[in-house]
């Protein structure tokens, strides 16, 4: 099906709308601890539970998108040479800078309208994600049922994938000759663009979905949105879909360039998280980050937060797109999910150490038991109607 390109403030405004539609509806590391369940474990699942449901870091992602709502500004002005204009997003009161772009003279929309449709995203932002906060039910995990919509459109509301392989980016594929297994599904995931030149072999080259961070996006503007029209950030080919979820609100801002500059030949097919999903996996991250953390030292989950800044904690790129496919595919196989000695962190960068702010070693956790012991994975059964699909782990 073809994409339209809609008009820079639409596209931001049906992104807000596509997010409030949702509310009305290998080789893993061994020897690590096992959390039993029954008894004393029923009680501490229940207050694991409800620990995890404070998301302190969402509530900081929240206050910088109230501030860029009230503070923002943008300005351009053309560079040495009159080849481009340099665009200067800033914050009061300090004038802080949030963005840095340079950007071509034509197809951007003057600094009142970029400015106003920033701001309409950054509303729109806020009211997804405020809503299920103040709402009486919690139905985070109802988002799961919409997850074939989401990705396929409404015509396939019920129905799912048959086979997706999710696809990360552990070191552990080189030489693991899965590329082949991994193309014959029907839906490939990959992460964070990650590069498939030169790695098929192991990897594959098939994408279906790129599932970035917004970070992802940033970077890729900051290199192409005055060079290529709809910015170069579709690696996989511009017809293959850019799911993102905002892990910086500034970031919205790119997403409108890059939409403003994109033409018919060279689209920008992009699609936000749900804020409920988003939701969701912050949930189960932590979950999984308390309850390694209780079985590993034998300290009561409320110590949780002396080793973890809550500010800073997230989950990783990985743990969504699984998520996202559990709600999408009827089967689902894991691919570049672990780690091994030796091994770079990344198959295709040189990155030997892990980020602080993800905890890998719970994260494993989590996918062991859905490969395993699916029905104790918590909040998925939170779910209307919802069963986990098969999962196989593969490295």
């Amino acid at each position: 099906m073809k994409r339209r390109r809609l008009p820079p403030v639409l596209f931001l405004l049906a992104l807000a709308l596509l997010s409030l539609a949702f509310r009305r509806h290998f080789s893993l590391p061994l020897g690590a601890p096992h959390f039993a369940a029954g008894g004393g474990g029923a009680t501490s699942d229940a207050l694991l539970r409800r620990l995890a449901a404070t998301d302190v870091g969402a509530d900081q992602i929240l206050a910088e998108a109230e501030a860029l709502l009230a503070n923002a500004s943008v300005s351009t002005f053309p560079s040495i040479g009159n080849h481009h204009r340099l665009l200067n997003a800033t914050s009061a009161p300090r004038q802080r800078t949030v963005s840095r772009l340079r950007v071509p003279f034509h197809g951007v929309p003057s600094d009142d309208a970029l400015l106003a449709a920033f701001r309409a995203s950054l509303r729109g932002f806020l009211l997804a994600r405020q809503h299920h906060r103040h709402r009486q039910h919690d139905d985070v995990a109802g988002a799961m049922a919409e997850l074939p919509a989401l990705l396929f459109g409404r015509g396939h509301r019920r129905r799912r994938a048959a086979k997706c392989a999710v696809v990360g980016n552990s070191g552990i594929l080189l030489g693991s000759r899965r590329g082949a297994q991994i193309d014959a599904h029907d839906l490939v995931i990959r992460l964070n663009n990650a590069r498939v030149a030169g790695f098929a072999p192991d990897v594959g080259f098939q994408t279906g979905v790129s599932f970035v961070n917004s970070n992802i996006l940033h970077h890729c503007a900051v290199r192409s949105a005055v060079t290529t029209r709809g910015c170069g950030c579709h690696p996989y080919g511009r017809d293959v879909l850019l799911a993102m979820y905002v892990c910086q609100p500034a970031h919205l801002l790119d997403a409108l360039i890059c939409n403003a500059t994109a033409t018919p030949e060279s689209p920008f097919p992009l699609l936000v998280t749900d804020a409920r999903l988003d939701a969701l996996c912050a949930r189960i991250a932590k979950y999984y980050s308390m309850r390694w953390f209780v079985a590993a030292t034998g300290q009561p989950a409320s110590n949780w937060t002396r080793s973890h800044d809550e500010r800073y904690f997230h989950y990783s790129s990985g743990l969504q797109a699984v998520v996202m496919a559990l709600g999408a595919c009827e089967v689902v196989s894991l691919f570049g999910f672990g780690k091994a000695p030796g091994a770079k962190h990344h198959y295709h960068t040189n990155q030997k150490k892990e980020l602080d702010l993800h905890d890998y070693e719970a994260e494993y956790q989590f996918y062991r038991d859905l490969q395993e012991r699916p029905e104790a994975v918590p909040f998925l059964d939170e779910a209307p109607g919802f069963k986990v699909p098969p999962v196989k782990l593969y490295w």
